[in-house]
């Protein structure tokens, strides 16, 4: 590391440093916002570290107390159990997949047919089913019970 120290006839002093071929110029201004953003990263890398340390005693104390009792090797937990851990580490839980069957119910108004059986028609075909979550859905059925004129 090389470190140069310049200052020009009228300008601001500045203090020049080269590591690893990349030269670095700084400002009074610049140089002490540098020494104050590396305090602020040494003090929240250290709140990080304790962090870390917590939830390494948390695990710890997680599976120490689900140690069988009778000195073997076998821990007992429930899915459940985890997620309490995974929830209390702040990180995603254990997770299953569920199916599901659905009714949807809808009244559709204003559909332009010159007869009832055209607009039978129109409507047979005009639903689709989105998920707006990851999973996939298939439409079994989707039945037209009624259509009537508007008043």
């Amino acid at each position: 590391m090389t470190m140069y120290y310049t200052e020009l006839d009228g300008a601001e002093p500045t203090v020049s440093i080269q590591v690893k071929g990349t030269r670095y110029t700084f400002t009074n201004e610049s140089l002490t916002r540098l020494i104050e953003e590396k305090d602020s990263v040494k003090e929240e890398l250290g709140q990080v570290q304790r962090k870390v340390k917590s939830m390494g005693w948390d695990v710890r104390e997680f599976f120490e107390s689900r140690k069988d009792s009778n000195n073997t090797d076998d821990i007992c937990c429930t899915v459940e159990d985890i997620n309490e851990l995974l929830r209390g580490l702040g990180v995603d839980q254990l997770t299953s997949t569920w199916s599901a069957t659905v009714t949807i119910t809808a009244t559709v108004t204003g559909i332009e047919a010159p007869n009832a059986g055209e607009a039978q028609e129109l409507l047979d075909d005009a639903f689709e089913v989105n998920l707006t979550i990851d999973g996939d859905v298939w439409v079994d059925d989707i039945n037209v019970q009624s259509v009537h004129a508007e008043s």
